[in-house]
């Protein structure tokens, strides 16, 4: 039964991984569509004040990556941005496969980052930010955080740094392998650490019986 259990468990990793993925590239590219028709649209304001002084909303189109570093860049670097984007994404998605299962705050953590880098890397591709003949279109951005020192943002930079967050997070307190494990993930620590060295034990136990019927034999 517990078997049958675990391996429902490991079936449903990755189902609630991908779904949770496509909700979050769903959101961000609804969103940069609505701020890319809303802004561009006949009459339709600048920008809109979310909180006066702090916070508002509007359109723009970065080439380049964050801050707008590398917009004037050669289409060569550009895409060779973009293939290390992907292969990176990639990399992180085999990661979230081979993990436990019950390592779930780190799995989160890397589908926040991977959806967040696909939502933009799908805005890069889609507008040919290589390409200097198209009309200066690139990564939709519409969130003005600039009285924060931050640039204007998209709801893809906000699941990167959230899956960032996640993970730092997850490393220093939530997982079994975290420096400083609380609550459950102490205990999947304890037992981690209890199973090494049980597991370290029968290898040496192995080791001395090979060596006892090899003397005697």
């Amino acid at each position: 039964m517990k078997n049958k259990q675990k391996n429902q468990r490991r079936r449903s990793a990755p189902l609630w991984g991908m779904l949770l993925f496509f909700i979050l590239v769903a959101i961000d590219q609804l969103t940069k569509l609505f701020a890319d028709v809303y802004f561009t649209a006949n009459g339709a304001p600048e920008k809109i004040t979310v909180v006066e002084g702090w916070l508002w909303l509007r359109i723009t189109y970065n080439r380049g990556i964050s801050y707008g570093l590398g917009a004037n860049s050669s289409p060569i670097l550009k895409i060779l941005v973009i293939a290390a984007t992907a292969v990176m994404m990639a990399g992180l998605l085999v990661l979230f496969f081979k993990l436990d299962n019950n390592r779930r705050p780190i799995k989160t953590a890397l589908v926040f980052v991977v959806a967040g880098g696909v939502g933009n890397l799908i805005d890069r591709v889609y507008y040919r930010v290589w390409d200097t003949a198209t009309k200066p279109f690139g990564v939709r951005d519409m969130v003005d955080l600039s009285k924060f020192g931050f640039a204007v943002c998209n709801f893809a930079d906000f699941f990167i740094t959230a899956g960032a967050v996640m993970l730092v997070l997850s490393l220093l307190f939530f997982d079994k392998d975290a420096a400083f494990p609380l609550g459950k993930y102490k205990k999947l620590a304890k037992d981690a650490e209890e199973a090494e060295e049980a597991e370290a034990a029968g290898a040496v136990e192995t080791k001395r019986k090979a060596e006892r019927e090899e003397t005697n034999g």
